[in-house]
């Protein structure tokens, strides 16, 4: 039987039944604070105000500044400003800004009062506007309702509310005034440390001729690119309502969809994209990608920035999560970890990514491009599926390959210096016992339902574990040197009275002799 928590235990808990119950206070005064103005206000003072300061920068009637008070005191202990005096709780005498306050600073016409951090008014505003919060409201009646037999993905909580999508021409139609709000918004949001992003990934960007950013909006981000690198000639993608005329300068506009088609260059941009849309339409955004990009030897590559749930930090988790049911109830997008964006970009047929950085609760990825991806080897397992005679018990495809993971602290270095040997010298790489799952996964469609791993032993073990009394023949698709292979599959104990086949690319090569092996180059 269960032990029920103590007295003690219950009275603490019904303190974090108030906090729970009660956020959406925090929000509201958070909205109020914003609204009215008071982090400008407390710039404009000086970098710091009392109550009475505050009461007359902002018109407010004297009666109200002791419910002023116990606002800040909120929005103190929240972290929103800080004391500028002894007051640890703000309950008097002067406040200050913080971080999170210095970017709610709105400062002359359209410049940041903090380079490259726009102002974030707007972002609150619409977090916290009607349409949200009712399309929050709602959760729990979307949760009941099933999904139509038609359809691949429920429509998000704010559709089911109002009848119209975030982002989307339908809510121009509903509300041009919100719709406004909403995108300026998320431009806002969007570009906010985007600078930081060019100062410390400059890597990405150097040696990238073209770019496009897809859903690029006014392009305060491409603008950013085209200062740091001006070599760099950037295309902005986004909807004809958002790029609204044709502009001319240093960014290039063009109105369309990234579902259909995006313009060619060497490099793509989601900046804060993906998390808006379900794993099947980013695959088949990606997917537009790679038509758009060139091979990796030409410099091709797609760069995400996006958040990558896993912070260490537990307020920082805490946003991170807040935004993926936040996303939920707006969009039908998701926040993802790093593991659910291995399995997008594999989806995807991207059979290498690179976290460049993580910066706050966004990562930086590189997408490259390898002859050798996905698409290619279910291409390949389809004609293995072909060479083998279906529904005959015993006819299998034996894949002997590297699978990272060993226990061993050499052998594991091992592997890791072959997969770095690969990135050098090959478009390959090695792969975990995930991503060799993963791989198969795909390749179902090449007609392969299962997979296997029979032993993870050396080569050599591996070699002399088959039976050759039950293996009369074997074919071998190599790009490995046909020297080692014929060593390997020479072996008296293997093919003393069997022949083996290597089918391997056509190219010069000396004379190779050895017993029972014999060599079919590829047409």
């Amino acid at each position: 039987m269960l032990a029920p928590p103590t007295d003690d235990e219950l009275l603490h808990a019904q303190a974090d039944l108030w906090r729970h119950s009660l956020y959406f206070v925090t929000s509201m005064a958070f909205q109020c604070a914003v609204k009215l103005g008071i982090p400008t206000a407390i710039h404009r003072a000086g970098g710091t105000a009392s109550l009475p300061d505050l009461v007359a920068a902002l018109s407010l009637p004297p009666a109200k500044l002791p419910f002023l008070r116990r606002l800040m005191r909120l929005l103190v202990n929240s972290g929103v400003f800080a004391a500028a005096d002894d007051t640890a709780t703000g309950s008097a005498g002067m406040y200050r800004l913080t971080p999170l306050s210095w970017l709610l600073v709105e400062g002359e016409g359209a410049a940041p009062v903090v380079d490259g951090h726009p102002s974030q008014v707007l972002v609150v505003l619409a977090a916290t506007s009607r349409h949200c919060v009712e399309a929050a409201m709602g959760l729990a009646d979307w949760f009941g309702k099933d999904l139509p037999p038609s359809s691949s993905a429920p429509p998000s909580p704010f559709e089911e509310v109002h009848g119209a999508a975030l982002f989307d021409e339908s809510m121009a139609n509903l509300d041009p005034e919100s719709d406004s709000m909403f995108n300026e918004a998320l431009a806002a949001h969007d570009h906010s440390g985007f600078p930081t992003v060019l100062r410390e990934c400059r890597e990405v960007f150097q040696g990238v001729e073209s770019l496009t950013d897809c859903r690029g909006g006014d392009g305060r981000a491409a603008k950013a690119i085209v200062e740091a690198f001006p070599h760099i000639k950037c295309t902005v993608l986004d909807f004809p309502r958002v790029i609204g005329e044709t502009r001319t300068g240093v960014v290039n506009y063009v109105a369309g969809d990234m579902f259909r088609e995006i313009p060619p260059a060497q490099a793509v941009m989601l900046q804060l994209v993906l998390h808006h849309w379900n794993d099947e339409d980013c695959v088949k955004i990606l997917a537009n990608c790679k038509k758009a990009i060139p091979t990796r030897e030409d410099g091709g590559k797609v760069i995400i920035i996006d958040i990558v749930i896993g912070a260490p930090s537990g307020l920082l988790l805490e946003a991170q999560l807040l935004m993926d049911v936040a996303m939920m109830v707006v969009t039908k997008g998701r926040q993802r970890d790093e593991n659910d964006w291995r399995d997008l970009f594999s989806k995807a047929g991207f059979s290498d990514y690179n976290i460049v950085k993580k910066l706050g609760a966004r990562g930086v990825f590189e997408l490259l491009l390898h002859h050798w991806n996905v698409e290619d080897y279910v291409k390949i397992l389809a004609q293995c599926n072909k060479t083998i005679p279906n529904g005959e018990y015993g006819w299998k495809v034996i894949i002997t390959d590297i699978v990272n993971g060993a226990p061993s602290g050499p052998l594991l270095e091992a592997q890791l210096l072959i997969n770095v040997v690969m990135m050098v010298v090959t478009k390959g790489r090695q792969r975990d016992e995930n991503e060799w799952r993963d791989l198969f996964k795909t390749a179902g469609t090449a007609g392969f339902s299962d997979y296997k791993i029979v032993k993870n032993w050396e080569l050599e073990l591996y070699l002399r574990s088959i039976d050759p009394k039950q293996c009369s023949q074997i074919l071998l698709l190599s790009g490995f040197p046909l020297s080692l292979l014929g060593k390997c599959f020479a072996y008296e104990v293997l093919f003393t009275k069997h022949a083996c086949t290597i089918f391997a690319p056509k190219r010069p090569r000396r004379r190779l002799n050895y017993e029972n092996v014999s060599f079919q180059a590829e047409i």
